[in-house]
Protein backbone atom coordinates (compact mmCIF):
# COMPACT_ATOMS: atom_id res chain seq x y z
CA UNK A 1 0.00 0.00 0.00
CA UNK A 2 0.98 3.96 -0.65
CA UNK A 3 0.13 6.61 1.10
CA UNK A 4 -0.28 9.81 -0.61
CA UNK A 5 -1.79 13.19 0.46
CA UNK A 6 -5.05 15.00 -0.28
CA UNK A 7 -6.93 12.28 -2.59
CA UNK A 8 -9.89 13.19 -3.16
CA UNK A 9 -12.36 10.40 -3.50
CA UNK A 10 -16.05 10.35 -4.81
CA UNK A 11 -18.40 7.82 -3.75
CA UNK A 12 -21.53 6.76 -5.12
CA UNK A 13 -23.76 4.05 -3.39
CA UNK A 14 -27.46 3.77 -4.16
CA UNK A 15 -28.81 7.25 -4.73
CA UNK A 16 -26.31 9.15 -2.52
CA UNK A 17 -23.46 10.65 -3.61
CA UNK A 18 -21.05 11.49 -0.42
CA UNK A 19 -17.72 13.61 -1.82
CA UNK A 20 -14.91 12.87 0.76
CA UNK A 21 -11.08 14.13 0.96
CA UNK A 22 -9.07 11.91 3.00
CA UNK A 23 -5.47 12.66 3.59
CA UNK A 24 -2.72 9.67 3.58
CA UNK A 25 -5.51 7.59 2.25
CA UNK A 26 -4.56 3.70 1.63
CA UNK A 27 -4.14 3.23 -1.94
CA UNK A 28 -4.09 -0.54 -3.49
CA UNK A 29 -1.32 -1.55 -5.72
CA UNK A 30 -3.30 -1.77 -8.78
CA UNK A 31 0.06 -3.28 -10.98
CA UNK A 32 -0.74 -6.08 -13.23
CA UNK A 33 -4.17 -5.54 -12.98
CA UNK A 34 -4.24 -1.94 -14.56
CA UNK A 35 -1.22 -1.75 -17.06
CA UNK A 36 0.49 0.89 -18.17
CA UNK A 37 1.16 1.45 -22.19
CA UNK A 38 4.49 2.76 -23.27
CA UNK A 39 5.82 4.58 -26.28
CA UNK A 40 8.94 6.66 -26.02
CA UNK A 41 10.93 9.17 -28.22
CA UNK A 42 13.51 11.60 -27.67
CA UNK A 43 12.76 15.10 -26.35
CA UNK A 44 15.71 17.04 -27.63
CA UNK A 45 16.84 14.86 -30.02
CA UNK A 46 20.90 15.46 -30.66
CA UNK A 47 20.98 18.55 -29.62
CA UNK A 48 20.15 17.84 -26.11
CA UNK A 49 23.44 15.82 -25.91
CA UNK A 50 24.21 12.20 -26.80
CA UNK A 51 26.91 9.87 -27.72
CA UNK A 52 27.80 8.64 -30.88
CA UNK A 53 28.07 5.17 -31.64
CA UNK A 54 30.79 3.80 -34.45
CA UNK A 55 27.53 3.89 -36.66
CA UNK A 56 26.51 7.16 -36.23
CA UNK A 57 23.63 6.45 -33.68
CA UNK A 58 22.72 7.61 -30.35
CA UNK A 59 22.77 5.18 -27.75
CA UNK A 60 22.22 7.40 -24.64
CA UNK A 61 19.92 10.64 -24.59
CA UNK A 62 20.35 13.76 -22.59
CA UNK A 63 16.32 13.87 -22.38
CA UNK A 64 13.85 11.21 -22.83
CA UNK A 65 10.26 11.06 -23.20
CA UNK A 66 7.80 8.71 -22.43
CA UNK A 67 3.94 8.58 -23.78
CA UNK A 68 1.82 6.58 -20.74
CA UNK A 69 -1.51 5.48 -20.54
CA UNK A 70 -2.85 2.95 -17.99
CA UNK A 71 -5.75 0.24 -19.17
CA UNK A 72 -8.10 -1.07 -16.74
CA UNK A 73 -7.83 -4.59 -17.30
CA UNK A 74 -10.11 -5.32 -14.18
CA UNK A 75 -13.77 -5.96 -13.92
CA UNK A 76 -14.41 -2.85 -12.18
CA UNK A 77 -14.30 0.71 -12.42
CA UNK A 78 -11.06 2.45 -10.80
CA UNK A 79 -11.90 5.97 -9.24
CA UNK A 80 -10.35 8.26 -11.20
CA UNK A 81 -9.36 10.84 -8.64
CA UNK A 82 -7.33 7.98 -7.09
CA UNK A 83 -5.60 6.85 -10.14
CA UNK A 84 -1.65 7.62 -10.14
CA UNK A 85 1.26 6.18 -11.77
CA UNK A 86 4.63 5.54 -9.81
CA UNK A 87 7.94 5.74 -11.22
CA UNK A 88 9.35 2.74 -9.98
CA UNK A 89 12.96 2.51 -11.55
CA UNK A 90 15.07 3.09 -14.23
CA UNK A 91 17.57 0.79 -14.76
CA UNK A 92 20.83 1.37 -16.51
CA UNK A 93 21.53 -1.43 -19.02
CA UNK A 94 25.06 -1.67 -18.74
CA UNK A 95 25.18 -2.26 -14.92
CA UNK A 96 21.44 -3.51 -14.77
CA UNK A 97 21.07 -1.05 -11.56
CA UNK A 98 18.42 1.34 -10.51
CA UNK A 99 19.73 4.84 -11.24
CA UNK A 100 16.33 6.96 -11.23
CA UNK A 101 18.56 9.03 -7.89
CA UNK A 102 20.79 10.47 -10.41
CA UNK A 103 17.79 11.14 -13.32
CA UNK A 104 15.62 14.32 -13.12
CA UNK A 105 11.97 13.48 -13.45
CA UNK A 106 10.10 16.06 -15.27
CA UNK A 107 6.72 17.38 -13.97
CA UNK A 108 5.85 15.10 -11.74
CA UNK A 109 2.69 15.77 -9.65
CA UNK A 110 4.35 14.77 -6.44
CA UNK A 111 6.08 12.19 -4.44
CA UNK A 112 5.57 8.80 -2.31
CA UNK A 113 6.19 8.15 0.77
CA UNK A 114 9.29 6.61 -0.36
CA UNK A 115 10.40 9.26 -2.38
CA UNK A 116 9.37 7.84 -6.14
CA UNK A 117 7.97 10.84 -8.12
CA UNK A 118 4.45 10.12 -9.39
CA UNK A 119 1.79 11.40 -12.05
CA UNK A 120 -1.76 11.43 -11.34
CA UNK A 121 -3.74 10.00 -14.42
CA UNK A 122 -5.97 11.69 -16.02
CA UNK A 123 -9.59 9.65 -16.91
CA UNK A 124 -11.07 12.58 -19.57
CA UNK A 125 -14.59 13.01 -19.26
CA UNK A 126 -15.12 10.48 -16.63
CA UNK A 127 -15.12 10.05 -13.13
CA UNK A 128 -13.81 6.60 -13.12
CA UNK A 129 -11.89 4.82 -15.94
CA UNK A 130 -13.98 1.96 -16.87
CA UNK A 131 -13.35 -1.46 -17.07
CA UNK A 132 -11.02 -2.39 -20.06
CA UNK A 133 -10.73 1.55 -20.40
CA UNK A 134 -7.86 3.42 -21.46
CA UNK A 135 -6.51 6.64 -19.86
CA UNK A 136 -5.57 10.23 -21.62
CA UNK A 137 -1.58 10.46 -22.25
CA UNK A 138 0.88 11.23 -19.74
CA UNK A 139 4.23 12.89 -20.63
CA UNK A 140 6.87 11.45 -18.25
CA UNK A 141 10.04 13.61 -18.98
CA UNK A 142 13.02 12.21 -17.80
CA UNK A 143 16.60 14.08 -17.84
CA UNK A 144 19.95 11.69 -18.07
CA UNK A 145 22.54 14.12 -17.34
CA UNK A 146 25.37 11.74 -17.26
CA UNK A 147 23.86 10.38 -20.32
CA UNK A 148 23.66 6.44 -19.07
CA UNK A 149 21.91 3.93 -21.35
CA UNK A 150 18.92 3.20 -19.59
CA UNK A 151 15.96 0.55 -20.02
CA UNK A 152 12.52 2.25 -19.90
CA UNK A 153 11.01 3.22 -16.90
CA UNK A 154 9.21 0.40 -14.50
CA UNK A 155 6.26 1.70 -13.62
CA UNK A 156 3.76 0.87 -10.65
CA UNK A 157 -0.02 2.10 -10.46
CA UNK A 158 -2.14 2.89 -7.32
CA UNK A 159 -5.75 3.37 -7.31
CA UNK A 160 -8.98 2.43 -5.66
CA UNK A 161 -11.62 -0.04 -7.61
CA UNK A 162 -15.01 0.80 -7.18
CA UNK A 163 -15.90 -2.82 -5.81
CA UNK A 164 -19.40 -3.12 -4.04
CA UNK A 165 -17.70 -3.95 -0.93
CA UNK A 166 -15.42 -1.44 -1.35
CA UNK A 167 -17.99 1.03 -1.45
CA UNK A 168 -19.99 -0.12 1.63
CA UNK A 169 -16.77 -0.23 3.65
CA UNK A 170 -16.11 3.47 2.81
CA UNK A 171 -19.14 4.53 3.65
CA UNK A 172 -18.97 2.93 6.84
CA UNK A 173 -15.72 5.00 7.76
CA UNK A 174 -17.34 8.25 6.53
CA UNK A 175 -20.62 7.82 8.43
CA UNK A 176 -18.41 7.32 11.31
CA UNK A 177 -16.02 9.78 11.10
CA UNK A 178 -18.93 12.61 10.83
CA UNK A 179 -20.48 10.61 13.46
CA UNK A 180 -23.54 9.80 12.00
CA UNK A 181 -23.33 6.04 13.56
CA UNK A 182 -21.00 4.53 16.31
CA UNK A 183 -18.71 1.85 15.59
CA UNK A 184 -21.89 -0.07 16.62
CA UNK A 185 -24.43 0.88 14.78
CA UNK A 186 -22.01 0.71 11.53
CA UNK A 187 -21.94 -3.13 12.22
CA UNK A 188 -25.25 -3.69 13.22
CA UNK A 189 -26.76 -1.67 9.94
CA UNK A 190 -23.81 -2.14 7.39
CA UNK A 191 -22.67 -5.88 8.25
CA UNK A 192 -19.04 -6.97 9.51
CA UNK A 193 -16.23 -4.78 7.50
CA UNK A 194 -14.15 -7.53 5.44
CA UNK A 195 -11.05 -6.89 3.22
CA UNK A 196 -11.60 -6.06 -0.62
CA UNK A 197 -9.29 -7.81 -2.67
CA UNK A 198 -7.78 -6.07 -5.58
Amino acid sequence: MRRIGLICVSLWILPISIAWCGTDKDLQDLSGQVVPLVSSGQANSFVAGGELFSKGNLTSLSDIQYTVQVKNQTGDPVIGSSLILVVEQVMEIAKTRDVADRLEILGADGQTDQGKPFYYVPTGTSKDLAPYGVSEPIQVQIRNPDLLRLAPPTFGIFGIRRTETKRVEDLREVLIQKGILSPDEATEILGTPTTDSP
